[in-house]
């Protein structure tokens, strides 16, 4: 009965302590761990959102980054490249004008050549005038007056650094200079159509 009593005390025993449940103790340590592990989940979770927001924002800012830097480094070159066009415009309207000026001189120079082997240079009147093909003198077509004062009519020049070659007619009085200004339209390339004449014996 010994037995029988020891296992009845036993089950009592358990019964008891079921019956009873557990201590206001024991339900708040538990309630504090649930509290406890709650927090710890909402921090966790709270450390991992601003993890990715921190990593989010540092790969947009790396990629605005790039993207600034990309577009920077674009407008520099086409900023280089307008740079360099203008530089080269400004190049090429310099030589044109260092072109045109030397031009001018030349021109000037040709006809105060014409002028100075004038009867009467102060009558001379330049009908056209330009620098030769070949560039090498000038063109011009003039009028002038001899020291009677007498129109000589419209002529033909072609003037270069070493002569003043005016088209006369080719008369026999008149061959050598007729012949002088055939070379120096055939050297300088003014008025085409003097080549073209045959020279008769």
């Amino acid at each position: 009965m010994k037995t029988s009593f020891a296992g009845i005390a036993a089950i009592v025993l358990l019964l008891a302590l079921a019956g009873c449940g557990m201590s206001s103790d024991e339900r708040d340590r538990q309630k504090q761990a649930r509290e406890a592990a709650t927090r710890k989940a909402v921090a966790d979770s709270l450390a991992e959102e601003r993890d990715k927001d921190r990593r989010m924002l540092e790969a947009a800012t790396a990629d605005a980054g790039e993207r600034i830097a990309r577009s920077e480094k674009e407008r520099d070159q086409g900023l280089a490249k307008a740079a360099a066009l203008d530089a080269a415009n400004a190049q090429a309207r310099t030589a044109e004008e260092q072109k045109r000026a030397a031009d001018a001189d030349a021109l000037r120079r040709y006809t105060e050549k014409l002028r100075t082997s004038l009867a009467d240079p102060d009558s001379l009147q330049l009908r056209t005038a330009e620098l030769s093909p070949k560039r090498n003198g000038m063109c011009a077509m003039f009028t002038s007056r001899d020291k009677t004062g007498r129109n000589l009519g419209l002529k033909r020049v072609v003037v270069t650094d070493a002569r003043v070659a005016a088209e006369e007619a080719p008369t026999r009085e008149a061959m050598s200079q007729y012949l002088l200004f055939q070379l120096a339209a055939r050297d300088t390339g003014c008025f085409p159509d003097v080549l073209q004449v045959k020279m008769l014996q």
